[in-house]
C-alpha cells in the first residue's frame, strides 16, 4: 500500500492531454485533476527504475507477499456470484430436462414419484438430443466471448458490456420459468420458451464472461515488484503475481460458491419441479442489476480505446516477412519488429507500437499456446460431453438426484481454495519456494488425468454390473435399473477435478490479463475461455457415440491423451516460470499521434480510465483509502 502512494508520486510532473490530441499539456502533483475519480498514471510502469524496485539480491531473499485487495474487488466477486448462481442453477438441469421424459405417476411438474428410482425429466427427446442441446449451448458460451471480448476492447468498454449480458441474462431465465409450466409440460408444447431461453442465456454469458475478470484485475493497483516495511518492520516485496494469484483465487472460490446453487436446484427438481427449480435462479438473479448499478461510479474502468489487434497482426507479419516461416517460434523471431531492431537495420517502415508492445505480443502468443492445453483437462475433469451425466443415471441413487453429485466439483473447490490461498501458497512463499504458473498447471493437468481414470474404472464397472450391461445408461428398465453401485463413487472424480481448476484455471487467468496489451486484455481473456468451447465442440462432434454402448471408452480416451499431454506441456513451457511476473502497463505505445511528431509517453483519449477511486475523505464510507 506504501509503495502505490511512492508510485503516486514517482515523477515530478504529470503528463495530460486536452482536447487536442496533438497537445500535451502538464500538470504539477498537487493540481487538482478537476474530478474526484480522474485517471491516474503508475509512474512506476512507465519507467525501468522506480521508488521501492527490488535489488537482485532482495529478489532473492526477501519474502513475497500479496498487497491488500481493495474492498471494490471483493464487491466485483460478488457480482461473478451472483451471475454464476443463478447460471449454474439452471445449467446442469438441463440434460434430464431434454433427455427423460415426464415421470410417470409423478405431479405433473416434472418430479418422479417419491420413493421410486426414477429421474426428473421433461421433454424426453433422448440421450443423443440431450447431449447436443447441452453442448451447443456450451458451446456458444465460450466462443462467443471470442466476440464480445473484442467488441469490448474496441469499442463499449468492459463494464457496459457486463450490463447489456446482464439484462439479457434476465429475459432468458423469464423464458425458461415460464418453460416449466404444468400445461406446457402436459402438451408437449414447453420445447419453443426452452430452447429459446437456452440460447439467450447463452449470448449474455458470451458477453460477461470475458470482461468480468479483467474489470476485476483493473482495480488492482499493485503492478511491479516493490520493497515495502510491514508494520512488524520486516521488509518484504509486495509481489503483483501472489496479488493476482489472490484475488483470483477469492473470484473462483466466488465463482463456485454460486455454482453449489445446482444442489438445490437439483433436490428442487426432484422433488417439487421444474417451475421452482427455474424459479430460484431467476430471483438470485435480482440483486445484479442494482448491485452493477450501485458500483458504476466506484469502479477504476478503462474506456475502449480500439483493439491492438490490427497491431497484432502487423507485427506477426513483419517478423513472418523478415524472418520467414522456418523462424517461427525460435529465439529471436519478435526481435525483427521492434522499432529498435528495424532502425539498427536502417528500416524507416510506419510503426506504430514500441519495443515493450512487441514484448507484449511474443507473452500473448505464449499465453495463447498454454491454453491450447486446456481442453483435455475439461475433457477428464467433467467428461467427454454429457457422458459423465450418463454414467450417473446407471448408478443407485436411494433418493438422491443423480445431477446432484457434480457439484462435489463445485464442492472440493469450495474448501480447496482457501486452502491455497492461505496455506500452501503462503507456506511455499515463506519458504522461498517459487510454485510458478506452469508448475501449478502441470499439476491440474496430472489431476485431471487421475479424474479421468477415475471415470473410466467407474464406467467399466457399472456396464458390468447392470442389468442392462452395456447399455445401462439407455433408460434401462430391467429390475431396479441400475447397477448396485452407490452414485457417491462419482464424488471421487469429480472432487479431483475441481482441485484441478484451481491449479490451472486461476493461473490462466493472470496470464490472460498479464501477458496481453492493454486494449487486448479482453479478447486475450474470451481465448482462454475458447478452449473450453473447444472441449464442448469435441464433445458436441462426438455426440453420436456418447452413448451407450461406447461411455467407457469416452472417458478413457481423454485420460490416456492427458497423460501424454501432461508430458509435453511441461517440457514446452516450464521455462516461463524463470521469468519474472509483471503486469503488462503500456498504453500508450504508438510513437507517434496522428498530425504531431510529439511522443506518447502518458494518458491519451484513447485509453484514459475513468470513476477511479475517490479520494481517502470520499470513500471513508466503503473504508476504500487512496492507498488501497
Amino acid at each position: 500500500m506504501m509503495a502505490h502512494a511512492a508510485h503516486n508520486h514517482a515523477a515530478s510532473t504529470d503528463l495530460q492531454y486536452d482536447s487536442d490530441p496533438g497537445k500535451m499539456a502538464h500538470r504539477a502533483p498537487g493540481d487538482s485533476p478537476g474530478d474526484s475519480h480522474a485517471p491516474y498514471l503508475d509512474h512506476a510502469t512507465l519507467n525501468e527504475d522506480y521508488e521501492g524496485k527490488p535489488t537482485e539480491e532482495e529478489s532473492k531473499t526477501l519474502r513475497r507477499v500479496p498487497a491488500s485487495v481493495p474492498v471494490i474487488a471483493y464487491l466485483i466477486c460478488a457480482v461473478e456470484f451472483c451471475e454464476r448462481a443463478s447460471y449454474y442453477g439452471v445449467q446442469p438441469l438441463m440434460s434430464n430436462f431434454v433427455n427423460r421424459p415426464l415421470p410417470e405417476g409423478g405431479d405433473g411438474w416434472g418430479a418422479p414419484p417419491s420413493g421410486t428410482q426414477q429421474t426428473a425429466g421433461a421433454l424426453g427427446l433422448g440421450t443423443t438430443i440431450a447431449n447436443a442441446i447441452g453442448q451447443s449451448f456450451s458451446l456458444l458460451v465460450y466462443a462467443l466471448p471470442l466476440v464480445f471480448g473484442y467488441l469490448a476492447d474496441a469499442k463499449t468498454g468492459r463494464f457496459k458490456m457486463i450490463c447489456w449480458g446482464v439484462g439479457i441474462f434476465g429475459v432468458a431465465h423469464v423464458l425458461m420459468v415460464v418453460a416449466g409450466a404444468k400445461n406446457l409440460l402436459a402438451n408437449g408444447t414447453a420445447k419453443a420458451p426452452y430452447f429459446i431461453s437456452v440460447y439467450i442465456l447463452a449470448v449474455g454469458a458470451g458477453m460477461f464472461k470475458p470482461n468480468v475478470s479483467p474489470l476485476l484485475l483493473d482495480q488492482m493497483t499493485t503492478t511491479v515488484p516493490t520493497v515495502v516495511t510491514t508494520s512488524k518492520g520486516e521488509r518484504v516485496i509486495q509481489d503483483p503475481e501472489s496479488s493476482t494469484e489472490r484475488v483470483m483465487l477469492w473470484f473462483y472460490l466466488l465463482i463456485n460458491i454460486g455454482g453449489f446453487m445446482n444442489v438445490a436446484t437439483a433436490y428442487i427438481e426432484k422433488y417439487i419441479g421444474w417451475w421452482l427449480a427455474f424459479l430460484i435462479p431467476l430471483i438470485l438473479y435480482l440483486p445484479l442489476p442494482v448491485l452493477l448499478w450501485w458500483l458504476r461510479k466506484r469502479l477504476i474502468l478503462h474506456q475502449p480505446g480500439g483493439s491492438d489487434l490490427p497491431n497484432v497482426v502487423r507485427v506477426l507479419g513483419i517478423c513472418l516477412r523478415r524472418g520467414g516461416i522456418s523462424k517461427l517460434g525460435r529465439h529471436g523471431f519478435w526481435e525483427l519488429a521492434k522499432p529498435s531492431n528495424m532502425l539498427a537495420a536502417g528500416l524507416t517502415p510506419d510503426i506504430r507500437w514500441n519495443d515493450q508492445f512487441v514484448d507484449d505480443v511474443r507473452r500473448t502468443f505464449q499465453a495463447t499456446g498454454i491454453f491450447c492445453f486446456f481442453p483435455i483437462q475439461y475433457l477428464n475433469d467433467n467428461g467427454i460431453g454429457s457422458a459423465a451425466s450418463f454414467l450417473s443415471t446407471m448408478l443407485t441413487t436411494n433418493g438422491v438426484p443423480n445431477d446432484v453429485i457434480g457439484n462435489f466439483n463445485t464442492l472440493s473447490i469450495i474448501v480447496m481454495a482457501p486452502v491455497l490461498n492461505y496455506g500452501l501458497y503462503p507456506f511455499l512463499r515463506d519458504a522461498k519456494i517459487h510454485y510458478g504458473p506452469v508448475a501449478r498447471m502441470t499439476t491440474g493437468l496430472a489431476m485431471s488425468t487421475l479424474g479421468g481414470v477415475g471415470y473410466t474404472v467407474l464406467n467399466y464397472y457399472a456396464y458390468k454390473q447392470s442389468p442392462c450391461g452395456d447399455y445401462g445408461s439407455s433408460d434401462c428398465t430391467i429390475g431396479e435399473g441400475v447397477a448396485p453401485i452407490s452414485i457417491w463413487w462419482m464424488a471421487i472424480p469429480y472432487a479431483i477435478g475441481g482441485i484441478s481448476e484451481l491449479f490451472i484455471n486461476v493461473p490462466a487467468y493472470g496470464i490472460a490479463y498479464s501477458r496481453a496489451p492493454v486494449n487486448m486484455r479482453g479478447l486475450v481473456s474470451a481465448i482462454n475461455l475458447f478452449t473450453t468451447a473447444v472441449a464442448y465442440a469435441i464433445g458436441l462432434a462426438c455426440s453420436s457415440v456418447i452413448t451407450d454402448p461406447y461411455l467407457t471408452w469416452d472417458f478413457g480416451g481423454p485420460a490416456i491423451a492427458g497423460g501424454i499431454l501432461t508430458i509435453i506441456f511441461w517440457f514446452t513451457f516450464r521455462h516461463i516460470d524463470q521469468e519474472e511476473f509483471a503486469l503488462t502497463q503500456n498504453p500508450d505505445y504508438e510513437l507517434q499521434l496522428k498530425g504531431t511528431s510529439a511522443p506518447v509517453v502518458g494518458k491519451s483519449p484513447l485509453n484514459e480510465s475513468t470513476s477511479r477511486a475517490a479520494p481517502t475523505a470520499d470513500n471513508e464510507e466503503m473504508m476504500i483509502s487512496q492507498k488501497q
